[in-house]
């Protein structure tokens, strides 16, 4: 896994990524030609289009952070603890950033595929979504997976991609681009997201309170400086765990929030237009 002695002997490219930054900023581009091109043709000014626009470049700039920056090439050869950053990022701000960047219109023609449909309306149970996601990359940090997927790049390309996949699916029933698929309301995202930040606990609490080392991988890492292979091991534990905590806990105070001035604005909307029943007996 580790090829290494010292962060100066990566080079310009594995640290940085440039094909990888041509490819999302492409990316960027079309989505943004693509609104434009939507407004276009069908004569609206869609709402939003700034917030979206944030939300979906700095989804793509999450990507980068985690799959192409100097973190990742850092995260891979030295330190197991920004590795551990790196995984956070991508699972657990990269998915809602790019989710909550996309417009109905985007997705509709792709989850109307029949087999993408079926796939999709098994997975997004709320139950299923959440426990597969936290279930296997839980597996993936049990140590006999964690230095089998470490040995071979293939079997990291994989892994990394099965669980962006299924980070997306998670997020996807709290941040639905379209109800088309279902959705539940916000008590019930309320308890998802709480139930969610439960369920990796177990994990994080293994690694950050483990005795000794648990992974031969990090175990052969080269010891640069700041600390002790043990101790980049514990760290990566509790980073994991206080950014999945930060992102949740922001999650649930915007869904909190958003569900209490929903329920304003109705109550606000039911005193200005009483029903009949409320007004039939000042009527008698």
């Amino acid at each position: 896994m580790r090829d290494y002695d010292s962060i100066s002997d990566l080079s310009f490219v594995q640290m940085w990524s440039p094909v990888m930054i041509g490819i999302l900023l492409f990316i960027g581009a079309i989505y943004i030609w693509s609104v434009h091109s939507y407004e276009k043709r069908h004569t609206v000014k869609l709402e939003k289009k700034g917030m979206k626009l944030f939300f979906f470049l700095a989804g793509l700039l999450a990507f980068y952070i985690a799959e192409g920056s100097p973190v990742k090439a850092i995260g891979h050869h030295f330190f197991f603890s920004v590795h551990m950053f790196s995984m956070s990022v991508i699972y657990f701000v990269f998915p809602p950033l790019l989710l909550a960047g996309l417009y109905e219109w985007m997705v509709i023609p792709v989850i109307r595929v029949t087999p993408v449909k079926f796939v999709l309306k098994i997975l997004l149970k709320p139950l299923l979504a959440v426990s597969l996601f936290n279930l296997f990359l839980s597996f993936y940090h049990i140590p006999i997976f964690f230095d089998a997927i470490m040995s071979d790049m293939t079997y990291m390309i994989l892994a990394n991609i099965f669980l962006i996949f299924l980070a997306f699916i998670m997020w996807w029933v709290i941040i639905p681009p379209t109800d088309e698929l279902g959705t539940i309301d916000n008590p019930k995202k309320l308890i998802y997201v709480f139930f969610a930040s439960v369920l990796l606990t177990p994990a994080c609490a293994m690694i950050t309170f483990a005795p000794g080392m648990l992974y031969e991988s990090v175990a052969t890492e080269p010891v640069i400086w700041i600390m002790s292979r043990l101790e980049d091991q514990h760290t990566g534990g509790v980073v994991m765990k206080v950014m999945q905590e930060i992102v949740f806990i922001a999650t649930f105070g915007y869904i909190f929030f958003k569900w209490f001035r929903q329920e304003r604005e109705t109550n606000k909307s039911n005193d200005l237009n009483p029903s009949t029943d409320a007004l039939r007996p000042q009527l008698k």
